[in-house]
């Protein structure tokens, strides 16, 4: 059987089974979280119950021999275990995904129509989970958080902002780290600068505080879904079926568009001075989406920020490029 199992899974086996042998029960003490939960809200899944039956089983993780066993079956854990659910939040129902065991949490914040499921699939897989306890919600209307349908009221970043930080104290978290993409950028910035006290640090790319004429005319080139590519639409399309995703993304337009007529296209451009946290501006040079002048006027208004630019970096320069984004991030969170 061992033979069977390979290298790696017949030292894990051994070693678990001389763990059994020896008899000694020390049940598992989970670690205070600095920027983690202060309780799980009775909500379990089925890790939880493997590292239970891991802390009745093995032996206190204190002499070389025990850290080495705990180390290799407590990293075979953390890596794979994502949970999915929904929590009541301000009158909705919100999905959200979520993983690791670390101290830091991080809330990840989808674009324009998106959900954790279809934009950050590298991240929820490889950010580091013993580091960080990371979160991807699904946005009222988004993904899995139906009903309600997505509606785009003046306030829709606001209330982006509001539903997820709610969703974050909801579940108990003390603090947390933002990575907002595109819209989810947005709504990044304006949830630093109005609950200062409760971000830690926050990651946008893709983002812009302001509408032009320019970035109206891009918004009406994606406004009609059937001229995307297969490969843009195909998730989307899977996720909502084709009505609700054109339609919803219609209504995306119009909405995004309103802010052309408030005074200098305005979105959230009044609010950068009052972001306080450490704050990453990544931008693809050759987004087409998004043009530079955005990232630069962010970076020039949030005090402190950093901007990374990537020269063959697009909009989903996140997906395109998963290994450096998330070597990037990683190192600026810790």
């Amino acid at each position: 059987m061992a033979t069977a199992l390979g290298g790696r899974g017949a030292l894990r086996l051994r070693l678990l089974l001389s763990a059994l042998k020896s008899g000694t029960r020390v049940p598992l003490a989970r670690p205070a979280a600095a920027f983690g939960e202060e309780g799980r809200g009775g909500k379990r899944n089925i890790s939880d119950g493997r590292e239970s039956l891991m802390g009745c089983l093995l032996p206190s993780p204190t002499g070389a021999w025990n850290r080495d066993l705990w180390s290799v079956l407590a990293s075979e854990h953390t890596s794979t275990s994502v949970t999915s659910t929904k929590v009541a939040v301000n009158g909705v129902h919100l999905h959200y995904q979520r993983t690791g065991e670390g101290e830091h949490a991080v809330l990840l914040l989808p674009g324009m129509l998106g959900s954790g499921e279809t934009d950050f699939g590298p991240q929820i897989k490889n950010l580091n989970k013993k580091l960080f306890t990371v979160v991807a919600w699904d946005p009222r209307g988004y993904g899995h958080s139906r009903p309600p349908d997505r509606d785009f009221p003046g306030d829709f970043f606001e209330r982006d902002a509001k539903d997820a930080v709610d969703l974050m104290k909801t579940l108990k978290f003390k603090k947390i780290s933002l990575l907002g993409w595109s819209d989810g950028g947005i709504t990044a910035l304006i949830a630093a600068a109005k609950y200062p006290s409760y971000i830690h640090k926050i990651v946008i790319w893709g983002a812009n505080a302001y509408v032009t004429e320019e970035d109206e005319m891009i918004y009406q080139g994606i406004r009609d879904v059937s001229k995307w590519s297969e490969k843009a639409k195909k998730p989307l399309e899977t996720l909502y079926g084709y009505d609700y995703f054109s339609k919803t993304c219609e209504k995306w337009v119009d909405g995004i568009k309103q802010f052309k007529h408030l005074p200098d296209g305005n979105i959230c451009r009044h609010l950068l001075p009052l972001v306080q946290c450490p704050t990453l501006i990544v931008h693809g040079e050759k987004d087409p989406l998004v043009p530079r002048f955005h990232a630069d006027f962010i970076h020039q208004h949030v005090r402190g920020s950093r901007l990374h630019l990537m020269p063959e970096g697009k909009h989903n320069l996140h997906l395109r490029f998963a290994n450096e984004f998330n070597k990037l991030v990683e190192d600026f969170l810790q």
